[in-house]
């Protein structure tokens, strides 16, 4: 498809509604109108869409593309999170550019046959040689792909970070190499103080924040409240984005209330991960074995900005995966009790408007001015889409079809 002028007709829109009619120019959404009311079917570029699903691209906002394709070389016997970390961080020093490169390249390829659009990952800082190869392979692909989809990296910093790592990382954040710093202070010695650093980064440079924390089942793991206080005293808000924060199930209801609250009051974003969520959490547990996940109904419900990301794609912290966020959305549905329709319609909110509002993505949306960024589906609404896990997708960007991907069947002659 090169047409500049392309007319979508008889598309569902999500949230339900009368059949509308996308009209696209130049890779830009210039109009949005009731399909009746919409242009004939002998103008040119048109497509009648047949009462498809269309939702804008979806957004993957926590991904780990270099640790992406490693699992089985790679296992994980206890199905821990630490023997996880473990197992890659001793693989490491063996890795090299181009073995990142092809894997990336085979997960970003998954992800766009499902219809995601934007990825943020998550790079490993490891070793200065590590994170150089991390930062080249990254480069390499986002240019690969930059027809296809919008790609963001942030560069995790290492627990015990020595001076040369910090001076490695904002090396690479002033010369945006990296669009933002993470980490996982909660596996530092001194969280608290290893927060207090990350921010100083963070603010002298002038760029966000995406931590993991409190990735854990342990409730006295709770370094959540203090990253509040840290944004509101840094005037973060709407710049931090906190990932996994699983040991808020496992707390007392009073207790995670209030966190909440200041969770909320703080602006933070909340990124739920529920396909390693649910394999890696609860080891511990015997008979009755917890969710693992976050409260993300509670949070959804408060008003807290709650998106769902891939994660980990075939790899020691999670060895399944197809790097589609409709069956994380699906996998969100079940571990967090959310099935009413509005839910469904949350849920996908989840995986394409909320992670782009936190990654504040510019001209995101089905609406005039909107980039033409979507993905087409072959069922009716969320709880469809859900339910069905359709199989057959076209995957668009800025007005240009990326992947189609047919469902074929055929039965046999009894």
């Amino acid at each position: 498809m090169n047409n500049s002028r392309l007319l979508f007709a008889n598309v569902r829109l999500p949230g339900g509604g009368n059949l509308k009619t996308i009209e696209v120019d130049d890779g830009n959404i210039i109009r949005v109108s009731d399909a009746a009311a919409g242009p004939q079917t002998d103008q040119d570029g048109y497509m009648d869409m047949g009462g498809r699903l269309l939702l804008p691209g979806m957004v993957d906002i926590h991904m780990h593309l270099d640790k992406a394709m490693t699992w089985p070389a790679l296992p994980n016997a206890s199905g821990t999170l630490l023997e996880a970390i473990r197992r890659f961080a001793d693989a490491q020093p063996l890795m090299e550019t181009e073995d990142l490169i092809e894997r990336m390249t085979r997960t970003i390829r998954l992800a766009l046959r499902h219809g995601t659009t934007t990825i943020r990952t998550h790079l490993d800082y490891g070793s200065p040689s590590y994170c150089a190869k991390a930062v080249e392979a990254y480069h390499t692909v986002k240019e690969r792909f930059r027809r296809e989809l919008d790609l963001q990296a942030v560069l995790m910093c290492p627990p015990c970070m020595d001076e040369e790592a910090e001076a490695v990382i904002r090396r690479a954040a002033a010369d945006g190499a990296i669009d933002a710093i993470g980490g996982a202070p909660h596996l530092a010695d001194a969280p608290e103080r290893q927060l207090d650093r990350l921010f100083d980064m963070a603010v002298s440079l002038d760029v966000d924040l995406d931590l993991h924390i409190d990735e854990s089942d342990d409730p006295k793991v709770n370094h959540l409240p203090y990253l509040c206080r840290k944004t509101v005293e840094a005037h973060y808000e709407g710049r931090v984005i906190a990932g996994h924060c699983t040991s808020l199930s496992a707390m007392e209801e009073s207790e995670a209330l209030e966190i909440m609250a200041a969770v909320k009051e703080a602006g933070i974003g909340i990124v739920t991960l529920p396909a390693c969520n649910l394999f890696l959490q609860g080891r511990q547990d015997k008979g009755l074995v917890r969710r693992g996940l976050t409260r993300v109904k509670q949070l959804a419900g408060m008003g807290v900005p709650v998106a769902i990301g891939s994660d980990n794609v075939r790899d020691p912290f999670h060895p399944y995966g197809n790097a589609d966020l409709l069956h994380s959305a699906l996998l969100a549905s079940y571990g967090a009790h959310m099935t009413t329709e509005e839910e469904m319609n949350k849920l996908i909110a989840m995986i394409t408007s909320v992670p782009a509002a936190l990654l504040r993505l510019e001209h995101y949306g089905l609406r005039p001015g909107g980039r033409a960024d979507f993905v087409l589906l072959d069922c009716e609404d969320a709880g469809s889409a859900l339910a069905v896990q359709p199989a057959a997708r076209e995957t668009w960007k800025r007005g240009r079809r990326v992947c189609r991907v047919t469902e074929s069947v055929t039965w046999e002659e009894p």
